[in-house]
């Protein structure tokens, strides 16, 4: 796959209800950098999974749903312009993320991953 099939799968797949963990481990290598800029950085895959679910757990987080604005690619560096829909277990949008993702692509799998988005509302301010 090229790196831009990769990361879309991942996307895909991610968006799926109760598949965060079995697609991260999937598509994440073992020392894989996640990054929300200014707010969080894990690494590996077991370390964001924790992350996610620790979210959850304090939002009600059940799904997240994508829409792809742009996606361009340079060698193993795919970069992404995305809205980021965070949903409750009811299906109501809890948050909307305008976002850029940066993908780095090792061996087939993603070996970093950060967003960089305005965390203020996260921060509470």
């Amino acid at each position: 796959m090229t790196p831009t099939e990769i990361v879309n799968a991942f996307i895909a797949e991610w968006q799926q209800p109760d598949t965060f963990k079995t697609c991260v481990h999937r598509w994440f290598t073992a020392d894989c950098a996640y990054e929300n800029v200014g707010m969080s950085k894990t690494t590996g895959p077991d370390e964001a999974v924790a992350f996610f679910a620790a979210m959850g757990s304090q939002m009600d987080l059940a799904t997240i749903g994508v829409d792809m604005l742009g996606l361009v690619a340079h060698g193993d560096t795919v970069m992404t312009e995305r809205i980021d829909y965070l949903k409750n277990s009811a299906g109501t949008t809890l948050f909307t993320i305008p976002l850029m993702g940066v993908f780095k692509i090792r061996g087939g799998k993603i070996a970093e991953w950060r967003d960089y988005f305005d965390v203020t509302p996260f921060r509470g301010g």
